[in-house]
C-alpha cells in the first residue's frame, strides 16, 4: 500500500515540475507573525517550498496562508488552519503550479506535517448526515490517511474532511485546504457503492474514487459462551446476544448492534451455547485496541443486558486478514463468580466532612444518602430535568447521632461476588433518590463478598468520596489472595488469606514429591473464621506444626 502511495507521489512531482517554469519566493503568513505577508520566506523550490513555524503553544490551532510577498496572491484563497505538534511547531509545504497525478486540488497545493496523535481525521458529507465520526480515516504513516466509505444510493454528494473527527470547531476543508471553503464533491453510480478515500496532509492533497489506495480490511469473529448465564437463569435460549462497541456506536441491543447466532454450532462443534458473528472492519486497523462488550436481551438479564465485566478489546491487524477472538464467557461470570442464592450484605459509609462533586457539603439535618450499584442494576440517578426516585430499600440510615450510615441489602442471585457501587446524596431530600455526586463517572467502590457462610456479610466501612477497590484472587490476579504464613508458635502455624467462594487452601509437607492436600473446608462458601479489615474478612487458621508445611490457595 505504501509503495503505491510513493508511486502517486512521484507522478505528482513530475507533473508539477513540467508546469513550473521559474522559481520565485513564497512566504508564510498567519497568526504566528501578525499576518506579515513578507516576513517569513519559504526555502526550497521550484517544486516544493517549506517553512517551519516554531515557538508556539503545544497542540494549539492557528490560521495561516501562503503569499507572494503581498496579499495580491495567496494560497489557499481563504485561511488554512493547522495544529502545532507537541513541541509547538509545524512545517508548512507549498507546491505551486498544476499537478497531473489525479489528486485534488489540481494546483497550488498547501500542506503541512501531521501533528500525529494530537489529531484524528474523519470525512463528513451528504452520505452520512455530515457526521465525521462515522467515516473515520486510518493513519497509514507519514501524514497519509485512508478508508472506504459506503454511499447508500447513486448520487453526487458533497463532503469535507474534519479534525478532530466530528468537530466543526477546528479544521475542516473540502475543495482545497482552506478552512471552511467549498465542499468537495463526488458522484456515485451504484446503490450502494464503496468509495475509497485517501488524504495526504504533507502534500496538501486528497483522492477519492478508484485511484485511491485500498484500505486494510479485517474480518473479526466475535464469540461468547452463554452456558453459565443459562445455568444462573439469566439467559434463556430464544433470547438474543449482540456485540456493541466503538465500531458501531455502543447501541446495546438496539439497532446497529452486531447480532450473534448459535446455529449452526460454532466452528463445526456441538456447543449451541456459544453465540458468534462476524464484523468487517474496513480501513480501521490501528495500534490502539477497539473496545466492545457483549449484550443480551433476556428479561432476566443483569445490568440492562450489558456485561458487568470491564470492556473487552480487539486489536486489528496491520494487513488484510481474519481475527478470531477467543471465546469469551459472558460477564466473565462462572458459577463460583456469582451468588448462587440471594445474599444479605451490610453496607456502611462514613459521611464525616463529605462533599459532593457538585461542591455541596453534606448536611445530616437535611440530606439523605443512598447506595447504587451493579446489584441494583444501576438505577437512574436524579438530576437534570427529570429527577429520579430510587427503588425502595437503597437508602442508608444514620446510626444514632453519628455520621455513619448503614443498610443491609439483599443482593439477588447472579450478582458477581466482586461488584462495583457508589453512594450519592439527595440534597434537601428533594428527589427521593440520589444524584451521582460522590465521585466522577465510573469511579466506584469495588468490594468482594469473601464468605457466603456469614449473614449478613459485612463490608468494610467506606468513606464518602474515597473510592476503594479490594483485591480479588483469580487467575488474572493470583496475588489478590494475599496469602501469609507465619512462624510456628505453640505448636501451630498461623495462616491468613483473602478468601472467596470457589477458592480453598492446599497444603503439603515438601515442595518436591507428593501431592497437595485439599483443605476444602476453607472455601469461602463455608469458611467464616477470621477478622475484619479494609479488605473485608481476612480468613485465618492455625495448622498443626508437626512437620514442614507449604500452603497455596487454589481455585479449580
Amino acid at each position: 500500500m505504501k509503495q503505491l502511495l510513493k508511486l502517486y507521489t512521484a507522478a505528482g512531482l513530475i507533473a508539477i515540475a513540467a508546469s513550473t517554469s521559474q522559481a520565485q519566493p513564497y512566504y508564510v503568513t498567519g497568526e504566528f507573525n501578525g499576518w506579515n505577508a513578507s516576513a517569513n520566506q519559504m526555502s526550497g523550490g521550484p517544486i516544493q517550498y517549506d517553512y517551519t513555524i516554531t515557538g508556539q503553544s503545544s497542540g494549539a490551532y492557528a490560521q495561516f496562508k501562503i503569499t507572494d510577498g503581498t496579499f495580491n496572491k495567496t494560497w489557499p484563497d481563504e485561511n488554512a488552519v493547522v495544529r502545532y505538534d507537541t513541541n509547538g511547531s509545524v512545517t508548512i509545504h507549498f507546491y505551486p503550479g498544476t499537478a497531473g497525478d489525479g489528486w485534488l486540488p489540481l494546483a497550488n497545493r498547501v500542506g503541512y506535517d501531521d501533528p500525529g496523535t494530537l489529531d484524528s481525521w474523519g470525512m463528513a458529507g451528504d452520505f452520512d448526515g455530515w457526521n465525521g465520526t462515522q467515516a473515520l480515516l486510518s493513519p497509514l504513516g507519514n501524514g497519509v490517511y485512508s478508508n472506504s466509505i459506503v454511499v447508500a444510493s447513486a448520487q453526487t454528494f458533497g463532503f469535507k474532511f474534519q479534525s478532530p473527527a466530528g468537530s466543526w470547531g477546528n479544521i475542516f476543508f473540502g475543495s482545497d485546504f482552506a478552512n471552511g471553503k467549498n465542499n468537495g464533491s463526488y458522484a456515485t453510480t451504484n446503490s450502494p457503492q464503496i468509495v475509497p478515500v485517501a488524504l495526504d496532509l504533507p502534500k496538501g492533497r486528497y483522492l477519492i474514487g478508484s485511484l485511491a489506495p485500498s484500505p486494510v480490511t479485517n474480518e473479526v469473529v466475535f464469540a461468547v459462551d452463554m452456558t453459565y448465564q443459562i445455568q444462573l437463569g439469566l439467559f434463556h435460549p430464544g433470547s438474543s446476544v449482540f456485540v456493541a462497541g466503538d465500531f458501531n456506536g455502543w447501541p446495546g441491543t438496539g439497532a446497529g448492534a452486531l447480532a450473534l447466532v448459535n446455529d449452526p454450532p460454532y466452528r463445526g462443534g456441538s456447543n449451541t451455547n456459544i453465540y458468534y458473528g462476524t464484523n468487517l472492519f474496513v480501513g480501521l486497523p490501528k495500534s490502539l485496541a477497539s473496545e466492545f462488550k457483549y449484550t443480551q436481551n433476556d428479561a432476566n438479564s443483569q445490568n440492562g443486558g450489558w456485561e458487568t465485566s470491564n470492556n473487552r478489546t480487539v486489536t486489528l491487524l496491520s494487513s488484510n486478514g481474519t481475527v478470531w477472538l477467543p471465546v469469551g464467557i459472558f460477564s466473565d461470570l462462572y458459577p463460583t463468580e456469582v451468588l448462587s442464592v440471594p445474599t444479605a450484605v451490610f453496607f456502611s459509609v462514613n459521611m464525616s466532612n463529605a462533599v459532593g462533586t457538585d461542591a455541596h457539603p453534606f448536611d445530616p439535618t437535611a440530606d439523605n444518602v443512598y447506595v447504587n450499584g451493579q446489584f441494583s442494576g444501576w438505577y437512574a440517578w436524579s438530576g437534570g430535568i427529570n429527577p429520579a426516585s430510587a427503588p425502595a430499600g437503597y437508602q442508608m440510615i444514620a446510626q444514632g447521632d453519628s455520621l455513619i450510615y448503614t443498610n443491609t441489602i439483599l443482593l439477588p442471585a447472579g450478582t458477581s461476588i466482586a461488584f462495583d457501587y457508589k453512594y450519592g446524596m439527595d440534597i434537601n431530600a428533594a428527589n427521593g433518590g440520589p444524584a451521582d455526586n460522590e465521585a466522577g463517572f465510573a469511579q466506584n467502590h469495588h468490594r468482594v463478598i469473601r464468605s457466603t457462610a456469614i449473614s449478613p456479610y459485612v463490608l468494610a466501612t467506606d468513606t464518602f468520596g474515597t473510592q476503594y477497590a479490594e483485591p480479588l484472587f483469580a487467575a488474572a490476579s493470583p496475588a489478590g489472595a494475599n496469602l501469609k504464613v507465619g512462624s510456628p508458635a505453640a505448636g501451630h502455624i498461623p495462616v491468613s488469606w483473602l478468601g472467596r467462594p470457589g477458592a480453598h487452601l492446599q497444603v503439603k509437607s515438601a515442595l518436591t514429591g507428593g501431592g497437595w492436600q485439599d483443605l476444602t473446608a476453607t472455601d469461602g462458601s463455608t469458611w467464616s473464621a477470621g477478622y475484619n479489615s479494609i479488605n473485608g474478612l481476612v480468613s485465618v487458621t492455625n495448622w498443626p506444626a508437626t512437620d514442614k508445611a507449604y500452603f497455596r490457595l487454589v481455585k479449580p
